[in-house]
């Protein structure tokens, strides 16, 4: 078991996915790093980095803050990040109310940030690769934190 969020969590989701190159080849090279910003429910906060490089993820790190060093970032609750998770790991992919495309939509609990259109639009124009990404989830045992 991997404990939710943490590095090693995001290490295990990139290994998964590159067991999956096929699926990634098919959906197509990605150039983008990608921040994820876990605010604990006002326990603090936890950054990573994740460097997507041609079909997989080539590195991760833990980082005080994603925003200054990536394309864009992911922010939103342990709560909210949890719930996609356990969704995914739950269906086997997400519903349609736990999809990182429906869960970044003005109103709702991940909020994607970015420091211009042009950077934000790759999070677009990439997110079936982001999702599957996180889709492997379902092929992580998790320890979510409390």
């Amino acid at each position: 078991m991997t404990s939710f969020p943490s590095r090693q969590w995001f290490e295990d989701l990139a290994s998964r996915a590159a067991d999956d190159e096929e699926l990634f080849k098919k959906l197509g090279y990605v150039e983008a790093k990608v921040g994820i910003k876990i605010d604990a429910n006002g326990r603090g906060t936890r950054g990573y980095l994740l460097d997507f490089s041609g079909y997989r993820v080539s590195s991760v790190a833990e980082v005080a803050d994603p925003v200054p060093q990536s394309d864009f970032t992911i922010e939103g609750t342990l709560t909210a990040w949890t719930d996609m998770v356990r969704n995914i790991q739950e269906n086997g992919e997400p519903d349609l109310e736990h999809t990182l495309n429906r869960l970044t939509m003005a109103g709702v609990p991940l909020k994607l940030v970015a420091s211009d259109q042009l950077q934000a639009d790759i999070f677009f124009r990439m997110n079936q690769s982001f999702q599957a990404f996180f889709n492997e989830a379902v092929k992580v045992p998790t320890e979510f934190a409390s």
